[in-house]
């Protein structure tokens, strides 16, 4: 459910890291209840409620948790079965969770989060003491990826978006560090456990004969030639 079947050996191992760390937490705690925040094709969504966890996904547009509910009805139908794995349309500042998640996951959506120290908050908010908030980020260390989304966005790092419950705050490609990352959540309670970077070269056919020297540049070290990253926190008990 990480990867598929067209993409090439490298996109496969590349897909299936941005799940590692969060794929981890959910098969050594069993069944835990996940939050995922912002569900965009759900995949991951879907992959890790196969996995044990009980999933609720939240997003702020009616058209991607449409879409979310359809595919997941396609992988119930093919399965025989329900899955533990609730779809919302919710903005991330509205939601409310009494008991608190024993895990946060957050694929590329950090980026997209405004205002920015209420969302952070927010997600502390909702992580119960003890638990954990994995992310998989793109690497804002890293200059060419700097360059591509300047071209795309420009300077404006912030849209303003119409929904059902107003006018939303949209961040535009706005990426952290993983230093950055890690000082916002260690603001609100959130403790380092991990940080790892990963992959270097576009999803072009071209790149997979450069599989092998890719493998190698995933070093803290050579940060700046990575385009992603994960991080793993936990909140303070």
């Amino acid at each position: 459910m990480t990867a598929t079947s067209a993409a090439s050996p490298r996109l496969r191992h590349w897909y299936n890291q941005q799940t590692a760390e969060v794929l981890a937490l959910v098969r050594r705690h069993g069944r835990p209840r996940l939050l995922e925040v912002g569900v965009g094709t759900v995949t991951e969504t879907l992959w890790l409620a196969l996995n044990g966890a009980q999933v609720t996904a939240i997003d702020a547009f009616q058209h991607c948790v449409d879409a979310a509910r359809e595919r997941l009805a396609i992988v119930e139908r093919a399965l025989g079965r329900p899955l533990d794995c609730r779809i919302e349309r919710q903005p991330l500042l509205d939601y409310v969770d009494g008991e608190g998640f024993d895990i946060l996951w957050l694929e590329q959506v950090i980026h997209h989060m405004e205002p920015r120290a209420d969302s952070f908050a927010k997600l502390a908010e909702l992580v119960r003491p003890g638990g954990y908030v994995a992310v998989s980020e793109a690497n804002a260390l890293n200059p060419l990826l700097q360059a591509q989304l300047l071209r795309g966005r420009g300077l404006q790092f912030e849209l303003q978006v119409d929904t059902p419950d107003g006018r939303l705050i949209y961040g535009n490609e706005r990426i952290l560090t993983l230093g950055a990352l890690t000082r916002a959540f260690r603001a609100v309670g959130v403790e380092p456990v991990a940080g790892r970077y990963f992959r270097a070269f576009p999803a072009h056919p071209l790149f997979d004969r450069l599989f092998g020297l890719e493998r190698l540049l995933a070093r803290r070290w050579l940060a700046p030639l990575c385009t992603h990253y994960n991080y793993v926190g936990r909140k303070r008990a």
